[in-house]
């Protein structure tokens, strides 16, 4: 694809822009986006993607201080700073060694602690049942706890009527 500003050079930037709403896309050679007005770039010759991510996600090897840039993975011996710079880890020990430091990173890029994933909307009904039914005791439990009873009454009458239309579609 060519440029949109100068119909010359291959188009290799590549740019969204919404306004109220209207989204508006251009296509430009690299000479043209550092012209573009309204547009700011700065063009990094070998920028890599881990250093992309540590700029966008503010992923950096200082998150955990010094000591955590020293000590070492007993698996595969890479540092935080180098899986910082590398972008990603060297071994499954990785984890269970930099959790700490690793923590705000993964909650910050998927929105959470916990991996809900997907289920097929084609026969899954009696999988997301049963996880509907456990979110819904485990709030029963910390209703209970917390001395919220009216409300825990009506998560418990829930319970009843979702187990009730499971047991009622098994048999």
């Amino acid at each position: 694809m060519l440029c949109q500003s100068c119909g010359e050079r291959e188009a290799n930037v590549h740019v969204s822009q919404s306004i109220n709403g209207q989204t508006r896309e251009l296509h430009l050679c690299e000479q043209c986006a550092k012209k573009a007005q309204g547009v700011n770039f700065v063009f990094h010759q070998g920028l890599s993607m881990p250093d992309f991510l540590q700029a966008i996600l503010g992923f950096s090897p200082a998150v955990g201080g010094e000591r955590a840039q020293e000590e070492a993975c007993p698996g595969c011996g890479m540092t935080f700073s180098q899986i910082s710079h590398a972008g990603k880890l060297g071994c499954a020990a990785c984890y269970a060694k930099f959790e700490r430091n690793l923590e705000p990173v993964l909650r910050r890029i998927h929105g959470g602690g916990s991996h809900e994933g997907k289920v097929p909307k084609r026969g899954g009904a009696a999988l997301r049942n049963r996880l509907e039914l456990k979110k819904l005791r485990e709030k029963l439990r910390q209703l209970v706890q917390q001395e919220h009873f009216e409300e825990a009454a009506r998560v418990r009458d829930e319970i009843r009527r979702l187990e009730q239309a499971v047991g009622g579609s098994q048999g």
